[in-house]
This record gives C-alpha cells, structure tokens and sequence, in this order.
C-alpha cells in the first residue's frame, strides 16, 4: 500500500512563514517496496551530503552544521554488518525500530524540510526530483504539486451481495480499505437468511419489502462510510453500484465529494483492479471539469478581477486578493517577489539568489487560504503561467 503524507493548509502555512534562517530542503523519487528501504536510505544519505556540502561552501556556523548532521544521522539511522543481521532481526520482533518502519513504509516520493531546530518529513503520492537546497526559506513546489493535484479516489462498490470500499491511485494498484461495521452483504445488514422477500413476513410484503431491507442495509454502509469519508484530506468519492441501490445511497449520503458520473454494472463482478481503472477517469474528469471552471470564470472576470500578468499576480496573492490559481507548476520564470508589496523583480537566468516567480505566488495564494490548481501550459489562457481570479477588484 501507499503511505502518504499531504501537508494540511495549515501545515503548509506554518511552513511557508519560515524565513530568514537556514533552511534545508530535500526531496527525493523513493519505492514504496519495502524490499527496497536500503536503496531509498541511501539515496536520502546521498541528498543530505550534499547540503552539508552546501551549507560549509556558505559558511554556515558549526553548531548549525552539526545540529543538520544530527537530524541527518537521526533519520537516516545506522548502517549495520551483514554480520549483525540476524541478531538485528531477534531485536526487531521484540521493539520494533521506528526508523526502520519509517524506510519501510514509504510512497513514491519523499520530502524533508530542516532547520537547525526541527525537522519534518512528508511522503508524497508523486516523484519528485531530486533536490538538495539550501536558503532562507523553504523550497515548497514540489508539496504545492502534490496539495493541487488530483492523486487518488475512493470507490464504494456497492451490490446485494457484497460491499467493498476500495482507495484508488494514479498510476499504482488500489488499496481495499478494512471499514469497521460495514456489512458484508444486504442479507449480514438485514439479519435475514433470504434477503428477497416474496411473500408477505409481517408488514413486509413483496418488492415494497425489498425496498425498505434495500434502505435498511444501504444506511448501515453510509454510516460505517461515514467517518472514513470525513478525515482530513478525503479525496473523492465514486460509486460503483446498480440501480436502485446508486439512487438510495445518493439519497442519504453527505458527503460532498461524491462523484456525479457512476461506475456501471454489478460491483460484484469486478475485482478491485478493475474498479480502480474505472475510477481514475472519473477522477481526472472531476478535475477538468474543475479547470475549466476557473478558466470559465477568467473569461467573464477580466480585467478587473482575472489576470494572466504574473506581475500583477505576486501583488495581489500578497495582498491576499487572490480566490482561485491555476499554475504551470513546470515553467519557471526565475526572480524575487517583494514580501512588503510584491513587486517583482525578473532575472535572466535561475540561480541561487532567485526562485520561481510563479511557484512563490502559489505560496503566498496558498497561505492566504486560495484554490490552487496545477494545469499543463496548453490549458492556460494565451499559454500564460498562471491565471488568477481575484476575490475583489485590485490596484
């Protein structure tokens, strides 16, 4: 399975408020194969030599250099023989090694942000580049990449005869979810050896009988949906069921991020591989659609409160003016944005005193509480970077 990490809002603002100290960024690709924690170790150790490395050419102090060594060694832990191993094994079944579970249990990519003070990590549903950076700041493009992006859905497949809740994943296989006091079947959820009533059992009788077990056993899967579906960061929902049964959990469910199209045909007869291909469409059309309403909006709100200027941008999400952002998180228009009034100022080329323009007012929009998508340039007004929508006319 996946094990993901997205920053919450509030994470990534308490993150993007750190200036003006050394900060570290690494991000590395990883395999979430826990045969390969070894090799994803030794990639981190690779990345952190490297901004120890940069921080001696800076001229950073010893202290800070040693207190990143120390978060460094912590996390990476420590290199055994071969000969130890199977004395590190009898260890390991009585007190399991938190940082040997950390390397086992990884997704596909992997980010640690490090002061001399903290450190924090996060496992990411992408692969990202790899990186080793060191500035005043946090390097945050590749977990503004991984909050705006659609990664994941969640499929119920619901049928008479049996109910799964399956997590679906771009480009990896999907993961069926263990939901505490989901029913196995209608018959488990009505308590009735025969579920299909045809004659007259008390005030139950023939189809309308059916149709109130039908009820009975679709509440009792909302219910044990429920809490899943509601945690911080769930992402869509799709269904996969026939009818009535799509109809009656519609009826009662809440949650927002159902999706409107369903997965046709008896749930019953496809495996979870099966629903996870024909879930992750569904997942990039909700998307789309999504885009194209933003860029819907641009089409009626320009000049005063849409732009493409990416000048015009940078003050606005530093005023907090910006509602919704769509960026070309690949192109990079390198120079400094001005913390008091954002202003900004072009360099010809990228190096170590500037940062992408367009990445930094994705911070700052983020911060401020924005929408932020990611979109491929060609679906960007005028191929532009960027396009916002502003929450009122701005000057």
């Amino acid at each position: 399975m996946l094990h993901i990490d997205i920053p919450t809002l509030e994470e990534f603002r308490a993150l993007a408020q750190i200036k003006g100290e050394t900060c570290v960024s690494l991000y590395l690709p990883t395999s979430p194969l826990g045969s390969n924690a070894q090799l994803n170790r030794t990639a981190f150790r690779d990345l952190a030599r490297d901004a120890l490395s940069q921080l001696r050419a800076g001229g950073a102090d010893k202290t800070k250099i040693a207190a990143f060594e120390g978060h460094f060694d912590h996390l990476a832990g420590v290199e055994h023989n071969v000969q130890d191993e199977d004395k590190i094994r009898r260890l390991q079944r009585r007190r399991p090694d938190p940082v040997d579970s950390f390397w086992h249990y990884l997704s596909t990519g992997l980010a640690v942000l490090t002061t001399s003070a903290t450190m924090r990590t996060f496992r990411l549903p992408d692969s990202p580049k790899p990186l080793a950076e060191v500035a005043d700041r946090f390097h945050l493009t590749p977990l503004i990449r991984a909050m705006t992006s659609p990664h994941d859905i969640f499929v119920l497949a619901l049928a008479e005869e049996s109910v799964r809740l399956i997590h679906a994943f771009a480009n990896f296989p999907p993961e069926r979810l263990q939901v505490r006091g989901l029913p196995k079947n209608a018959e488990e959820a009505t308590r009735r050896p025969s579920f299909h009533v045809r004659a007259p059992r008390g005030r139950l009788q023939n189809l309308e009988g059916e149709k109130v077990l039908l009820h009975q056993y679709v509440r009792k899967v909302e219910h044990a949906t429920r809490s899943l579906l509601t945690e911080r960061n769930a992402p869509p929902l799709a269904l996969a069921a026939e009818e009535p049964l799509a109809s009656m959990f519609r009826s009662v469910t809440t949650y927002p991020r159902l999706a409107d199209e369903t997965i046709e045909g008896n749930p019953g007869r496809k495996t979870d591989a099966e629903l996870g291909d024909a879930a992750i469409p569904i997942l990039d059309r909700l998307y789309f659609r999504e885009l194209r309403g933003v860029i819907v909006r641009y089409d009626e709100l320009k000049p005063r409160r849409a732009t493409t200027d990416v000048s015009y941008a940078a003050h606005a999400a530093t005023a907090g003016a910006i509602d919704q952002l769509v960026v070309d998180l690949d192109a990079v228009v390198p120079g400094l944005v001005s913390d008091f009034d954002g202003s900004v100022t072009y360099s010809a080329s990228d190096d170590a005193e500037t940062y992408s323009v367009v990445d930094e007012v994705a911070r700052r929009a983020l911060f401020m509480g924005a929408r932020v998508m990611g979109a491929k340039q060609h679906e960007l007004p005028n191929r532009a970077p960027l396009t916002a929508i502003l929450r009122y006319q701005f000057h």
